[in-house]
Formats: C-alpha cells, structure tokens, sequence
C-alpha cells in the first residue's frame, strides 16, 4: 500500500534537504558562481547575511551575484530560473542579482561579513 505524502512528511523533507545546503553553502556558492559564469561571463559571487554570523540562526542563504549584464532584466530572471531548476524547491538561497553600480551605492554600504568566493 502507497503511503500518503502530507504536509508533515513535506516539512521532513524540506528540512533534510535544506541541512544540506547550510552545511555546505560555500561548496553550492562555488556552483553558483560556475553556472552564472556559464551565462553571464565575469561575474562577481559574495556570500553575506544571517548564514555569516555564528550567533544566529540563518532562514536563508543570502547570495549576492554581480554582474553589469543585469542591466537587462531578462538576464536576471533567466539566470534565477536556471538557479531554480538546479538547486530546487527546498533551496534556502536568497538571490540578490545586481550591477556593479547597485552594489557600489547599495550593498556596499550595509553588507558588514561578506565572503566572495
């Protein structure tokens, strides 16, 4: 007899795979960085947020990829699908997709830990 996914066993699963990717976020920032490359060409990656700070416990993982292409709102959400589809569903990662510009006059002034990987 089949047994019935429920929410319970969704919020089970959603749990194990995201340990996953807290428990590796680097080793993931570092494909994320390939896969931007691959569509964008040079791209700066930068790792920041609650995931950073040992005293807290992180909801997301804030990933900031920067690329002056970005001026083109289709390359964004281009690349946000891809990232979609290879990391999936239960993938924590936050996706902060900017111009050098955007992080210069933005970003720049409120990030405190960072790691560009």
């Amino acid at each position: 007899m089949k047994k019935n996914f429920g929410f319970t066993d969704y919020l089970i699963q959603k749990e194990k795979e995201q340990r996953k990717f807290f428990q590796n976020y680097l080793k993931y920032a570092k494909e994320i960085k390939k896969v931007a490359q691959k569509e964008l060409g040079k791209v700066r990656v930068i790792v920041f947020g609650s995931v950073l700070k040992k005293e807290e416990v992180p909801q997301d993982i804030d990933i900031l990829v920067i690329s002056p292409k970005f001026n083109d709102y289709k390359k964004r959400r281009e690349l946000l699908c891809k990232m979609w589809r290879k990391f999936g569903d239960f993938s924590p990662f936050e996706f902060h997709l900017i111009t050098p510009e955007d992080y210069k006059e933005w970003y720049k002034n409120f990030i405190k830990e960072k790691i560009e990987v």
